[in-house]
């Protein structure tokens, strides 16, 4: 009875761990997690490209085909969570999708819950708030690929030459060397230095502006060592300007003046768009409008509207504009405007 006691007390004990077992492999904050693939290999780095319909596991040429590509939207890359789920370790039968909910919940990494049209994302239960939600685009539901990445315990990082590249790694791990991709995909590099000039503002003071319309002066007006740097069309065809550094920057390279819009031709590490704003001598406007929304390379062009028109006595006539301003972290270039007809600037 005793022998028969003890042994129903070491299958008990051994269920219990058995259940436990996810729970006790999952990594803290601080801890380097360790991803396998499904031949049991260490993951060491995954690569998404925007455009491209493979993504690369440990380096490896050709990658993973995908029946859809990447794209980026509002500063972020998307990727369809089949596709960024497996390459990130997450198997299919652990990815559970019921519009507009996802959920991934693979045994040694955190539980992450997401929905289509929420910013909140879970891990294990503790919610945050991005700074974008999942989309559903033409039936398929597409993830912000840093989120889903850094829950499941991957840090991302991004060369600053070559912002269309994503990287992941486990946390905590030295940084891989994805060389042989980049020659693979032979994904263009942004000129960063020696094509362009430093932004060389001089100081800024917000009291020497107003608004007109209504609208608050921009924040960038208002940080610390904020400058301003004049600047014609021609000059920044000559040469483009390169605003921020580091990991952070944004190249303008030529500004098109239009009636009803106006389009920037810019490149940027994260492939966002400059916050444009307009103005009227020392009167500044609020941030415009952008039409275009998803960039198939980098450098990119953008539009922006000149006027509000859906706003009652905002309404702007672009020939009484004096600068097309773009501003970026506390940096402001100010373009002259070559179709402002109201005399001397």
């Amino acid at each position: 009875m005793r022998r028969f006691l003890a042994f129903v007390g070491f299958i008990l004990a051994l269920a219990l761990l058995t259940i436990n077992l996810p729970y006790i492999t999952h990594a803290s904050a601080d801890e380097q997690v360790n991803v396998y693939d499904e031949q049991k290999n260490l993951v060491k780095s995954v690569v998404f490209v925007v455009g491209h319909d493979q993504y690369f596991v440990n380096g490896k040429t050709p990658g993973v085909k995908m029946d859809a590509k990447p794209f980026i939207e509002q500063g972020r890359t998307f990727v369809p969570v089949r596709y960024l789920s497996n390459a990130l370790g997450v198997t299919d039968e652990h990815i559970g999708w019921k519009s507009p909910r996802v959920k991934l919940d693979e045994p040694g990494f955190p539980v992450v819950e997401l929905a289509v049209g929420s910013k909140q994302l879970k891990s294990n239960g503790k919610a945050t708030t991005m700074d974008v939600s999942p989309l559903a685009r033409q039936g398929r539901t597409y993830l912000p690929a840093r989120w889903v990445a850094e829950a499941l315990g991957y840090q991302v990082d991004w060369d600053p030459k070559l912002p269309s590249v994503v990287l992941c790694y486990p946390k905590g791990a030295e940084k891989p060397d994805i060389t042989g991709v980049l020659e693979y995909i032979k994904v263009p590099v942004t000129p960063v230095t020696g094509e362009t000039r430093p932004f060389s503002g001089k100081p800024l003071n917000p009291n020497n502006y107003v608004t007109y319309g209504g609208w608050a002066i921009p924040y960038e007006f208002k940080l610390p060592g904020a400058s301003i740097m004049e600047i014609t069309v021609d000059e920044l065809r000559q040469k483009p300007v390169m605003m921020g550094e580091g990991k952070g920057y944004k190249i303008i390279y030529d500004v098109n003046v239009q009636k009803d819009k106006v389009f920037v031709k810019q490149a940027a590490s994260s492939l966002s768009p400059a916050v444009l704003v307009l103005a009227k001598g020392n009167d500044v406007s609020a941030q415009r409008d952008n039409t275009l929304k998803e960039y198939d390379s980098n450098p990119f062009t953008h539009g922006y509207y000149v006027s509000y028109d859906t706003r009652p006595g905002t309404d702007t006539k672009i020939e009484d504009v004096t600068h097309i301003m773009l501003l970026y972290s506390n940096q402001v270039l100010a373009v002259k405007n070559p179709l402002y007809k109201g005399g001397s600037r």
